[in-house]
């Protein structure tokens, strides 16, 4: 039995498997008692059909390709939409079918808990069992963002393929009868996965070839390498940045539902805080009282929404307040600048953050979402790196994608260089092109970890 094989059955056995874990586990919490086999056996039959049938469509869906195995982003996805079309045809089934059971609420238990069961067996129980193979891998890309994505994934054993070459633009150009050589590559050193950018000029003599071995001899699979990069790291490489990316991946068309319930849960959420604010603000006045004069709030002019200008309030943390610099704070602090005894603690806990509720609920700003720039700033990264502008546009948050990826604690609120700007838009766009309710949950509960974490709570987070 093949690798590809072992690794078809084992997924297959366990989708089965699960289709009546999520039966068991629906009857379970249906009738809130142990389901007896009477119970059992009148849904089993009917369920029976219906799994046959998901199965089918979890084919068609690609859950069963190669490259959902290898680009884990695709899971829950295709999870999610699979789950939801299959529910429209079990309901059409206990329709036709005169099965002797009408499930109603049973089906949609059983839809949300296949949901939930599926997504925690692809992505978290199935690569602990599947073949320990590591598949061999070839790269043809260019510049930092390609070995960082070789480094990343050779060094690292929870991915299950590796890199045994790496091809830049140079080599190829200079190699001569290059696309024969690599096809000679292929086959020599037994690769089973090509990574490259499609989009790229110099391989477009060799990718027919490389096409016809993936989609129609089945010998390898086709990776696009931008797509790998923000599987891999969950940022946006900026290298793919042109016109074509963005009115392909930013939509100017509004999701109703998305920005209703994230509306309403900004407003909930901003209250509450409200209320916790209210309570420690007189321990806070008299702490700042006790270390010297100076402002209790501070406003600062920053960028919002179509690079809009709004006004926030924070606690004040620093000796003065430049609210209109283009400095970073390492920069203020040379200057004389520096960071409070209270504020320290309070930008340790992030309760210098919570005036900006105010902005909320005002429409200016949203709990989650890009940081907003300083004005000064803003002009400053605006000109030095290119389509920065794009960040702006979705409301800013309190706390972001960015945030929680780059670990901004303490001191450390917000990027010190061009360089940590740059890394922090490529998660900023990130979060544009996959804004969900999901990932603004994602976010609240990695901001959640963070601050439990300077408690000296911790707490694990699937990746």
């Amino acid at each position: 039995m093949g690798e590809r094989t072992r690794e078809l059955t084992i997924l297959i056995i366990g989708d089965i498997a699960l289709f009546f874990v999520a039966l068991w586990l629906t009857l379970l919490v249906r009738y809130l008692e142990w389901p007896s086999l009477e119970l059992f056996s009148i849904h089993f039959f009917p369920f029976l059909v219906l799994s046959a049938v998901w199965i089918f469509i979890f084919y068609i869906a690609g859950l069963y390709d190669k490259q959902t195995l290898f680009l884990k982003a695709l899971l829950f996805t295709r999870i999610l939409n699979t789950i939801v079309v299959n529910g429209i045809i079990a309901t059409l089934l206990f329709l036709i079918i005169p099965f002797g059971i009408a499930p109603k609420t049973n089906l949609v238990i059983y839809l949300v808990l296949s949901v939930v069961i599926f997504t925690w067996w692809r992505m978290y129980a199935y690569p602990y069992i599947a073949p320990k193979v590591r598949h061999r891998a070839i790269l043809l890309a260019d510049g930092p963002e390609a070995i960082e994505l070789v480094d990343e994934i050779n060094n690292n054993n929870r991915y299950n393929y590796s890199f045994v070459r790496l091809i830049d633009k140079e080599t190829a150009e200079k190699t001569p009868n290059f696309e024969q050589k690599l096809l000679d590559l292929i086959e020599r050193e037994r690769i089973e996965i090509i990574v490259a950018n499609p989009n790229d000029t110099y391989l477009a003599g060799i990718l027919p070839k490389i096409f016809n071995l993936s989609f129609l001899d089945f010998k390898i699979t086709f990776l696009d390498f931008y797509r790998l990069y923000e599987n891999t790291f969950d940022r946006i490489p900026l290298s793919s940045l042109r016109y074509d990316w963005f009115i392909t991946n930013v939509s100017q068309s509004r999701n109703f539902i998305y920005e209703v319930t994230k509306r309403g849960i900004d407003i909930v959420g901003s209250l509450v805080l409200s209320g916790l604010f209210l309570l420690m603000l007189p321990f806070i006045y008299v702490a700042m009282r006790m270390e010297g004069p100076g402002e209790l709030f501070i406003a600062q002019d920053r960028i919002g929404q179509f690079n809009r200008p709004i006004r926030i309030y924070k606690l004040r943390t620093m000796t003065e307040n430049r609210s209109a610099s283009a400095t970073w704070a390492v920069e203020d602090v040379k200057q004389g600048n520096t960071i409070t005894k209270v504020g320290a603690v309070l930008r340790k806990l992030s309760i210098d953050e919570i005036p900006q509720v105010w902005s909320i609920i005002k429409g200016d700003m949203s709990l989650i979402g890009p940081r907003n720039d300083i004005k000064g700033l803003w002009e400053r990264c605006a000109l030095e790196i290119p389509y920065y502008n794009i960040r702006n546009f979705v409301k800013p948050g309190v706390t972001g994608w960015a945030q929680t990826q780059q670990h901004y604690s303490g001191s450390n609120i917000s990027p010190q260089s061009i360089a940590d700007t740059k890394l922090r838009l490529s998660y900023d766009l990130y979060y544009i092109k996959n804004r969900s309710i999901l990932l603004d949950v994602a976010v609240a509960l990695r901001t959640l970890k963070t601050l439990l974490s300077r408690f000296g709570i911790t707490i694990r987070l699937p990746r």
